[in-house]
């Protein structure tokens, strides 16, 4: 999560504010300012942002002992000096900030002259502005350190033919960027945001490299990836000016909806330590206000030419404004129409379709974040009554502490069953199609784990796991059906189009209430933790979660069928 913007004790000439994204939302850094110091103690995390900042901080203190032992990624480096100043992980959630212990022992450090410098403390610097954060520190060639960040995502991806950006890779403990030819670089924009934050504050106490460069550790390669942040420090330069003029009062801000809204907890509201805290949704709601039903870029092409309602683009013409983007502007008229009159999901053309088949297969995966993918749950559907085998839902799983190559074992049951049925299907004569809801997750795990397991993989191949081409051919064959794109494309919603509003539309009810994609991140973690009896709980939860999903996935394809 985010370092917050809060406002340091005295005049507001002093207010810092943390490493952000510039599309961050400025309101809520002007309730953070607001509330005052230690607002987070009271504030309601989303799980799913808790449980990513728990994953990063696991990974940090896994490789930390590697750090401490003088081995960076493998690679011996005998005459390292690392100093650990964190003592344990650090979350990057609220509250966990730097003390005066730590930003002296990570000065004192690199004074010293230390190779690494793990968990250090950057003190805030009151003179731009800026508030202290925590990362690792390496030293760089020629003098001074770099900033390295340790993260739970993906860094890189396969680099294939004369794809560009080759990624910079190095060892911590031996800092000699080189290009690596396999791999191509993913540019995550808050991580590069926190990068030149962190190497600003390393200026500010006279210890940064003579370059603006930093480096991100995470998942997809062994080294850390190095970034030049000379492209972005300007872009950046300018969000944090705009932060801190917020912060200052200098700058005024009015709630609207956007996508971060999804995980702020200034969203709801919650109740404060001196009582309620009103959400941002009662204001907007109260107000009737336009970005309730459009996305965030298109506000202010509405607001040009005085659309600032929900009702007001209810009533509107056809004619769309100046400058407007995205969906056409006639879905959002009729999104405007469906919240008005108390409607969720609503046609947008005159007869809804969706390509049905003789045997159908609904496909839902289950991840813990890019570790990997340990569920794959089916729901064979016999739609002419022929027999092939027993309909009902049917899981391929693997439960071993992901990463793990029996990934690829669960994986390869999987493909194998699914290309039997098609290939059966085929063999009668008879139409085959499978189905997922949303196919960038499951296309995106088949192809990864195809791409590590498979006949030409990068990790342990594993017996049946097919090849990536493999995959690809099924992927864009008229046998794989998008649920998701048909609902997109024939559908407008008042609260998004994803499986959890679109199913109980048609009829849907997910038999778990808490039900829910990041809260089956934390059940995974909580069954792997546990033993026995719990162990046992938690998995079975975790299969009725999938197959449910599944069978809410046949329930909205159905619903779509009987339209007239």
């Amino acid at each position: 999560m985010e370092d917050a913007a809060n406002a340091t004790p005295g005049s507001p000439d002093d207010a810092v504010v943390g490493p952000a994204s510039g599309a961050r939302c400025l309101h809520r850094v002007a309730r953070e300012r607001d509330a005052g110091p230690g607002w987070w103690r009271w504030a309601p995390v989303d799980e799913g942002v808790r449980l990513r900042a728990m994953a990063a901080a696991d990974r940090r203190a896994g490789l930390r002992e590697r750090a401490l032992r003088g081995a960076s990624q493998g690679d011996q480096a005998s005459d390292a000096y690392v100093v650990d100043v964190v003592g344990d992980h650090w979350t990057d959630l609220p509250g966990d900030q730097p003390d005066d212990d730590d930003v002296a022992a990570t000065l004192h450090a690199l004074t010293d002259g230390a190779t690494l410098v793990w968990g250090a403390a950057l003190p805030a610097d009151p003179v731009t502005g800026r508030e202290g954060m925590r990362c690792a520190l390496a030293a760089v060639p020629g003098g001074g350190y770099a900033p390295v960040l340790v993260v739970n995502h993906k860094v890189v991806d396969p680099r294939r033919g004369g794809s560009s950006s080759r990624a910079l890779v190095t060892r911590l403990l031996d800092w000699h960027p080189a290009p690596d030819p396999t791999l191509r670089v993913r540019r995550h924009p808050g991580d590069l945001d926190r990068l030149v934050h962190a190497w600003h504050l390393l200026e500010a106490v006279g210890h940064a490299a003579a370059e603006p460069v930093g480096a991100v550790l995470g998942l997809g390669s062994s080294r850390s990836v190095v970034h030049d942040l000379r492209p972005v420090l300007e872009s950046a330069g300018r969000a944090h000016d705009t932060r801190l003029a917020v912060v200052r009062g200098e700058l005024d801000t009015v709630p609207s909806r956007i996508g971060e809204c999804r995980t702020c907890p200034w969203w709801e509201g919650w109740a404060g330590r001196d009582g309620p805290v009103t959400g941002c949704r009662d204001r907007l709601v109260v107000a009737d206000d336009v970005s309730l039903v459009v996305g965030g870029g298109q506000v202010g092409p509405l607001h040009a030419v005085g659309i600032r309602t929900v009702a007001e683009l209810a009533d509107a013409g056809p004619d769309r404004p100046a400058d407007w983007n995205g969906e056409p502007f006639a879905d959002a008229v009729l999104r405007a129409r469906a919240h008005r009159d108390g409607e969720v999901v609503v046609p947008k053309v005159a007869r809804p379709s969706i390509p049905r088949a003789d045997i159908e297969v609904d496909v839902d995966l289950e991840s813990h974040l890019d570790d990997g993918a340990y569920l794959w749950g089916t729901l064979l559907t016999l739609r002419d009554g022929r027999p092939l085998e027993e309909e009902g839902y049917r899981p391929f799983s693997t439960w071993a502490r992901l990463p793990d190559p029996d990934e690829g074992r669960s994986f390869a049951e999987f493909w194998r069953w699914l290309t039997a049925i098609r290939d059966r299907a085929a063999g009668q004569g008879r139409t085959f199609r499978a189905y997922c809801y949303s196919k960038s997750a499951e296309n995106g795990w088949m192809l990864s784990t195809a791409s590590r397991f498979g006949p030409e993989g990068t990790r342990a191949v594993v017996k049946g796991v097919p090849s990536v081409t493999e995959v690809r051919r099924f992927l864009s064959s008229p046998q794989w059906v998008d649920v998701h794109e048909a609902v997109t494309g024939q559908f407008v919603s008042t609260s998004g189009l994803g499986l959890k509003v679109v199913a109980p539309v048609a009829g849907f009810t997910w038999r778990d209430p808490e039900a829910g994609g990041e809260a089956s991140i934390g059940w995974y973690r909580d069954a792997q933790a546990a033993r026995g009896v719990e162990r046992d709980s938690g998995r079975a939860r975790i299969l009725a979660y999938n197959e449910d999903d599944v069978r809410a996935t046949r329930a909205v394809r159905e619903w779509i069928s009987r339209m007239p």
